[in-house]
């Protein structure tokens, strides 16, 4: 029963807004403050003013009203919920002032109520126009009612500390939904922009919440690193879906952790093949080092796996170096993508290397050759490229 009334007051109902949903918990917790708030201010009617009676029904007959309004809110009717609330928050401010007189700063409710409707996310003619209505009723009552004798008069001090509650009362009726409120969008800024960090560049995310203009780059010094895991569509035919996508991503996580640890740029995945680009967004000069020792780390990564069979898993991996375009496409899902000969080599280069091992062109061989170890070269006839003279790297000895 607790769990059900913690769900219909705390989580959205299925008919809520999706623009308000940020706003959901934040504004539950303005209506309980203004609860809290009108049953404290009854009973400082009870305790300072002789006939509270007329004071509390007054109140208690508004805040029914509002009441209406955080049902509705509750089950979904958000904008209708509020409009209630805030129509009956200004009705009671003006049968108080007209009880009480000016002094008591009923009328600050006015101000605070426009406020609160011009900040929700309620059709602009409604809000704006319920919002000028309550400034309008302000001028009003403090042209024709403030000066006016109050039906009940009350002490000085009853007075001063009933401007006090309103004083109180309105800062956190305004203020806890719209600090709530906040730190909710943060929160979901935060996320989203994490999110965009995922797919994409740290500088070119930011490039591209800054800008709607076509991002495009050229590359002229990258090198693009695919690897592809070995008899992948046999695995597949033969492991469960749980089983062979929980392989893929604690393989890929750890793949997309190595990346982050060398500075590279993960592009994409494409079924059980990983994409990876060095001097992308910035320049490198080791680009096409980093990546041949990043993928002998790879190499070993997939060793500590095993297939259906009971196999290490093994991977094929292609390396090339040269220039690539890069850029962003897409208008709802961006991606962030490459292309170019040297994309297309690289994908070459994998599928005609040999199983647990890394297949590097002439133009990688000449940049990394100081710091790995290479093969004698073999010439490979690549579709699209014709004969090429390529290298594999040594593997590295297990002790």
């Amino acid at each position: 029963m607790i769990d059900k009334l913690k769900t219909l007051l705390f989580e959205p109902a299925a008919r809520y807004p999706e623009s308000w949903t940020p706003a959901f918990v934040a504004m539950q917790f303005g209506f309980v403050a203004g609860a809290v708030g009108l049953l404290g201010r009854d009973a400082l009617f009870y305790w300072l003013i002789d006939n509270w009676q007329l004071a509390t029904a007054i109140d208690l007959s508004f805040a029914a009203i509002v009441g209406v309004g955080f049902v509705l809110h509750t089950l979904g009717w958000a904008q209708l919920g509020v409009i209630v609330s805030c129509l009956g928050g200004v009705g009671a401010a003006s049968a108080l002032i007209i009880l009480f007189g000016w002094d008591p700063f009923f009328h600050l409710w006015y101000i605070n109520l426009a406020i609160l409707l011009l900040a929700v996310p309620i059709r602009s003619v409604v809000k704006v126009g319920l919002a000028l209505s309550f400034i309008a009723l302000y001028c009003f009552m403090f042209i024709y009612v403030a000066e006016r004798t109050p039906v009940l008069e009350i002490s000085p001090i009853t007075v001063n500390i009933l401007g006090v509650s309103n004083i109180v009362g309105s800062l956190l009726v305004l203020g806890l939904p719209m600090g709530m409120y906040a730190l909710e969008l943060a929160k979901e800024r935060e996320k989203s922009e994490r999110l965009l960090h995922n797919i994409m560049p740290k500088e070119i995310a930011d490039q591209l919440k800054e800008t709607s203009d076509l991002i495009a780059m050229d590359n002229p010094e990258v090198s693009v690193l695919i690897a592809d895991i070995v008899s992948f569509t046999a695995l597949a035919e033969n492991t469960g879906a749980n089983q062979l996508v929980g392989l893929l991503n604690d393989l890929f996580s750890r793949f997309d952790d190595l990346s982050e640890q060398h500075g590279v740029e993960k592009i994409k995945t494409m079924g059980d093949a990983y994409m990876i680009v060095a001097g992308i967004p910035r320049p490198r000069d080791d680009h096409a080092e980093v990546l041949a020792k990043m993928s002998i780390e790879m190499l070993k990564i997939a060793g500590e796996y095993t297939d259906h069979e009971g196999n290490p898993i093994r991977l094929r991996i292609g390396l090339h170096s040269g220039s690539a375009i890069s850029g962003v496409i897409g208008k709802s899902k961006f991606a962030f993508d490459l292309w170019g000969d040297t994309v297309n080599t690289a994908a070459r280069l994998e599928s005609h290397g040999e199983p647990g091992r890394v297949h590097v062109s002439d133009k990688t061989r000449d940049l990394i050759k100081d710091h790995v170890s290479l093969c004698a070269p073999r010439t490979v006839d690549l579709k699209g490229k014709g004969k090429m003279e390529t290298y594999l790297l040594k593997p590295v000895s297990k002790r």
